[in-house]
């Protein structure tokens, strides 16, 4: 496998991850403290509270706002803490969370109906003999790919619950 056939897989992980977090209409939004102090002693000296693409697009300005308060507090080391989430079920989106997991699996599921169905093609026009109802593999494949889509309807329901009972709290 050559780096374009790489790099080609990459970005198509990479889709797979966007409309995975599209059909689940995650909000990315990002919690950035800025702290003054060391371990319990920490104090939180500034907060922003905004949309990732935002502090994406101006990272600067939390570069400068660091700067200005390690300047207004020499002695003490000044530090960002980040919390990554999903703005609509308040859900965070740390690598290990269960809403990052959720995704990784739909992005899942759409990478192997994907090479499925280039299974099915690549046989239907290299194999005579080739029935997609009693081809072995492909069976347990797709029963294996209905269970994982069953697993994550199931915690696409809980997720749904999940925002709602926020709604209804607010």
């Amino acid at each position: 496998m050559g780096k374009q056939e790489s790099m080609d897989d990459w970005f198509q992980m990479a889709k797979d991850y966007a409309k995975a977090e599209k059909e689940l209409k995650i909000e990315n939004w990002v919690q950035i403290s800025i702290c003054c102090g060391h371990g319990h002693q920490s104090v939180i000296l500034y907060t922003y509270d905004l949309p990732r693409e935002v502090y994406e697009r101006r990272m600067w300005v939390i570069r400068w706002r660091v700067a200005r308060l390690q300047c207004q507090h020499p002695r003490n080391d000044v530090y960002t803490s980040f919390y990554y989430y999903d703005k609509r079920s308040g859900e965070s989106l740390e690598v290990s969370s269960c809403l990052s997991k959720l995704v990784s699996a739909k992005a899942q599921i759409t990478k192997a109906e994907r090479r499925m169905n280039e299974y099915i093609e690549q046989n239907r026009q290299n194999n005579l003999f080739f029935d997609e109802n009693t081809d072995e593999e492909l069976v347990k494949f797709r029963d294996k790919l209905e269970r994982k889509k069953l697993e994550c309807a199931e915690c696409e329901k809980r997720l749904e619950q999940l925002v709602e009972r926020r709604r209804n709290n607010q």
